[in-house]
């Protein structure tokens, strides 16, 4: 067993963050990468993992995990005046690092606005950001898709899709509405895949045109390699009071069941120093915006490249345009409803 357990979302787990942690640290580690928020959820509340870190989406640790015990409060004076280097547009997204009554439940870091990906050598970025997920609901017209499969983001894209506003309770009808647009988009995906990776390649080599339930973490690696051909398209409208689109930011909290309260903290500091944003931003398996580029010293370790992978000058505005990722009322029958549709895909277009 390693002294130090890092369970996340892909890019922590990288030699120049976990690795160098370790090395600075003098301590053994070891990390697991969670694809469902809703199940590393699930195996938090459970005990059936023990990590000294738990990197997870923003609506859990305030509305799940804090109320249940299983994450601690930090201490604010451990991190002096952090908050001070987040960006001003991205400062009410991450108040979900705050609990109910203000305290600190999290450090906030990657963010972005999380929807779909296309290649602009074959759609046009007006089109897609004029029929948002409408533009693959008709199987005749549709250009040729692949689905990266993140469960609670297919809830999300699927609803927006069905004209439905998942983030309050659905009728009967609406939930009808929705299975037989879960059922259409994975029926007619060329690929359905969980690794961003393989889609990826599909997207650049033009065996797709686009990705569903993506972002600028895939986006972003491939603009990097020079394929400025790629871009993540945000929605300009939708069923949601006009918005069609979806942000998020992912949390650090520190688990209830961490060997060491001090080693997980010393991580969070790391994480929080400008030397280390460069490597959060840009590994070799993920590619985001981090909420404290407003810290100019921050900022300046981002090379005009990265900017424009991140697609910086748009990214405010993007941002402006969606709706904060939360947990849907229906959650359960709508997961229920993906993953039937999931079992119903050929298995010669899982990959």
């Amino acid at each position: 067993m390693s002294d130090f357990h890092l369970y996340c979302w892909e890019g922590y787990d990288c030699p120049q963050i976990l690795g160098r942690f370790g090395i600075k640290q003098e301590l053994s580690t070891s990390a697991e990468r969670l694809t469902s928020d809703t199940e590393a959820t699930r195996r938090v509340l459970d005990g059936s993992i023990h990590a000294s870190i738990l990197n997870i989406n923003n609506p859990y640790p305030r509305k799940v995990l804090f109320p249940e015990k299983r994450i601690l409060k930090l201490n604010k004076e451990d991190f002096g005046c952090w908050a001070d280097g987040l960006l001003p547009w991205v400062r009410p997204l991450c108040n979900w690092a705050y609990g109910v009554k203000g305290e600190l439940l999290a450090i906030p870091q990657r963010f972005g606005s999380f929807n779909f990906v296309i290649n602009t050598d074959r759609i046009s970025i007006d089109l897609a950001k004029d029929e948002g997920f409408s533009i693959v609901s008709d199987s005749k017209t549709a250009p040729k898709y692949g689905i990266l499969l993140f469960p609670e983001f297919n809830v999300f894209h699927i609803a927006l899709a069905a004209g439905l506003d998942p983030f309050r309770p659905l009728s009967a009808d609406e939930m009808g509405r929705f299975r037989k647009h879960a059922e259409l988009w994975f029926s007619n995906a060329a690929y359905v895949s969980g690794d961003s990776t393989k889609l990826n390649k599909l997207l650049i080599d033009k065996k797709i045109d686009l990705i569903l339930s993506a972002g600028t973490f895939s986006s972003g690696l491939l603009r990097l390699m020079g394929h400025e051909e790629v871009y993540c398209v945000t929605p300009d409208k939708g069923p949601i009071n006009g918005k069609g689109a979806i942000s998020f930011v992912e949390l650090n909290a520190v688990p209830s069941n961490t060997s060491s309260y001090d080693t997980s903290i010393n991580f969070l500091k790391m994480i929080l120093s400008p030397d280390m944003a460069p490597f959060i931003a840009s590994n070799e398996v993920n590619c985001n915006p981090i909420a404290q580029m407003g810290d100019h010293k921050v900022f300046e370790k981002m090379t005009s490249d990265l900017l424009t992978a991140l697609q910086w000058d748009t990214l405010e505005e993007d941002l402006s345009q969606c709706v904060e990722y939360d947990l849907p009322p229906n959650m359960p029958e709508l997961l229920d409803s993906v993953n039937h549709a999931v079992k119903l895909v050929d298995k010669s277009r899982l990959i």
